[in-house]
């Protein structure tokens, strides 16, 4: 199912048959090195890929998959999902590219059309983003999509800042 169309991306639910090429790029210790789980190899990206399904099910939004409008190439993923940070229910946006796809401005792209999905389609009131305080790239993507102010907190062991967009 199409989530979202921008001009140089399709965003749509992830399907099983997808876990060969996301494995490829989520195994990738570069695209990897803020996740709180570290490289993924095939079966735990299968695994990701059914959290993602039943995310779909039980929220109406999970993790979605990017796919090169011109080459159908899968290129990674953004969505939204629910997370617990120091002890209050949120949505977050999340986002991981392939290699290839970095300073391109796909990142920045796709979550804009995902945080558009959440506040139109899912009557969202808040989304944050939760960002290692090193990870450059991303803070810039958050900060192009409208996050500005951030809190410091803990999750899952690691120091990170907490952006929050209000609507």
């Amino acid at each position: 199912m199409i989530i979202a169309e921008t001009e140089r991306l399709l965003i749509r639910e992830f399907v099983l048959d997808d876990a060969q090429q996301l494995a490829a790029i989520l195994g990738d210790p570069e695209v990897m090195a803020y996740s709180v789980n570290g490289p993924l190899d095939l079966k735990a990206t299968t695994r990701f890929i059914s959290a993602c399904t039943e995310s779909y099910s039980q929220n109406g939004f999970g993790q979605w998959a990017l796919v090169d409008r011109e080459s159908q190439a899968l290129l990674g993923f953004c969505g939204l999902s629910r997370v617990s940070i120091e002890a209050e229910d949120a949505v977050e946006i999340g986002y991981r590219l392939s290699k290839s796809s970095w300073g391109k401005g796909l990142a920045a792209e796709a979550a804009a059309a995902v945080l558009h999905y959440g506040k139109a389609k899912k009557k969202l009131d808040s989304v944050v983003a939760i960002i290692a305080p090193a990870h450059s790239a991303s803070i810039r993507v958050a900060e192009k999509v409208g996050f500005s102010e951030f809190e410091l907190a803990q999750y899952s062991g690691w120091a990170v800042r907490v952006y929050r967009q209000r609507w």
